[in-house]
């Protein structure tokens, strides 16, 4: 009885392996890989479900190309409507947050963190995005300032006078002081490699006019910051700033350990002409 028992177990394990195997032949055939390959992916599926449900702690730089790939590419749209449009930081966390919608892409929270710091990564755009081109070029031209990543640290400088302060929505800014000789501007902070120091700009920065004495900022805000501190975003605010007569505008930092930083304007900024669309 006992003999007849193992022999059926055998029987049975034996039946099981050859039903795994063959549908293996038939994966590989319909999907046009080799063992190693199948075998590859299909790990790789395994760890992204786990992780999926917190029972593996990181995945490694493959898999979340993978995951990026099979959450983003694949179920929504192609590779091009998100690789050729980078977006900021801010931006892709909100096109993020969309996507975690159940009418839309239904992603996890753990999963959208990690597609979101993907994309923060490989496209990035170090001003905003959402503006109309024609805009765009404009804000560029005369109010965008960069120093280009000195030192893995981007910082970028969009100067908004009162009279343009009907972009600061598209921004990311919802309030702006309402003295109009106020010198207002939107920063961003980008690293790659590093992070980005939790600095009070309002410290470490003053505002020349004519190569004048240096005004120091009455206030540094913080709009937003990724969980990872690769990402800034804040305003900076210089009170009373006399620009009538002002042909030239300029920002010193000194930041710790990186030395001086320093971003010029031409002035007086001319007015965006009413043919110039502020929304898309």
């Amino acid at each position: 009885m006992k003999s007849s028992a193992k022999s059926l177990l055998i029987s049975l394990a034996v039946f099981l392996l050859l039903c795994v195997a063959a549908l293996f032949a038939v994966f590989l055939y319909l999907t046009e890989q080799g063992p190693g390959d199948a075998i590859h992916g299909l790990n790789n599926a395994a760890r992204l479900t786990l992780y999926k449900y917190g029972m593996v702690d990181k995945l490694f730089s493959g898999e979340i190309k993978r995951l990026y790939l099979d959450t983003c590419t694949r179920k929504c749209h192609g590779k091009d409507v998100i690789e050729k449009n980078p977006r900021t930081a801010a931006e892709w966390e909100a096109v993020m947050t969309r996507m975690k919608a159940s009418d839309r892409a239904g992603i996890t929270d753990r999963h959208a963190e990690t597609i979101t710091r993907y994309l923060q990564s490989n496209f990035l755009s170090n001003v905003p995005t959402v503006l109309p081109e024609k805009t765009m070029k404009f804000v560029k031209l005369h109010l965008w300032r960069s120093d280009f990543g000195e030192s893995d640290l981007f910082l970028d400088l969009i100067y908004i006078p009162y009279e343009h302060r009907k972009l600061l929505p598209y921004l990311g800014v919802r309030s702006a002081p309402t003295d109009d000789r106020a010198a207002f501007f939107v920063v961003y902070v980008n690293t790659h490699q590093g992070s980005v120091p939790p600095w009070d700009f309002s410290q470490l920065v003053t505002l020349h006019v004519n190569n004048g004495i240096g005004q120091s900022a009455n206030a540094w805000k913080v709009l937003y910051e990724d969980g990872q501190r690769h990402h800034n975003q804040g305003v900076l605010v210089f009170p009373n700033i006399d620009t009538d007569q002002a042909t030239d505008m300029e920002i010193k930092m000194r930041l710790p350990g990186l030395g001086m930083r320093t971003f010029q304007w031409k002035l007086p900024i001319p007015a965006l002409s009413e043919g110039d669309p502020v929304e898309h």
